[in-house]
């Protein structure tokens, strides 16, 4: 897998389970962005497993080591999916919204930037 893969598979991970949930619209929800961008059902579950004895900041750590190693198009890319995932269970937790916050700061990227270009990216619920 590539680094916006990977990238996207650690923050994903955090971002779903910063609310304390994960539910069904989520999981659907990173199944269906794993299809878009190519990540195998296999290549998720291998990465699941990799995680499982992770601690949090490890993971965080991981997905910001790869998400410094994309391009500026691929890091909006990875943001916009974790915005549009934040939406999947309908309702947007605080907790969710500190993580994107905290990651994008990290990143420095503008929230603005990834709010213009989620509205080209269709729904993932």
């Amino acid at each position: 897998m590539n680094d916006r893969q990977l990238a996207l598979l650690y923050l994903t991970h955090l971002l779903v389970y910063s609310d304390g949930e994960y539910d069904e619209s989520e999981k659907d929800a990173i199944l269906k962005i794993c299809e878009t961008e190519g990540i195998s059902h296999d290549d998720y579950q291998q990465f699941h497993l990799t995680t499982l004895d992770l601690s949090e900041r490890k993971i965080f750590e991981s997905g910001v080591d790869h998400i410094e190693a994309c391009s500026p198009d691929d890091q909006i890319a990875v943001f916009v999916w974790l915005y549009k995932l934040s939406e999947a269970d309908g309702t947007v937790h605080a907790k969710e919204v500190r993580f994107l916050l905290y990651s994008l700061r990290r990143t420095n990227l503008d929230l603005d930037d990834i709010i213009a270009a989620s509205d080209k990216v269709p729904a993932v619920f």
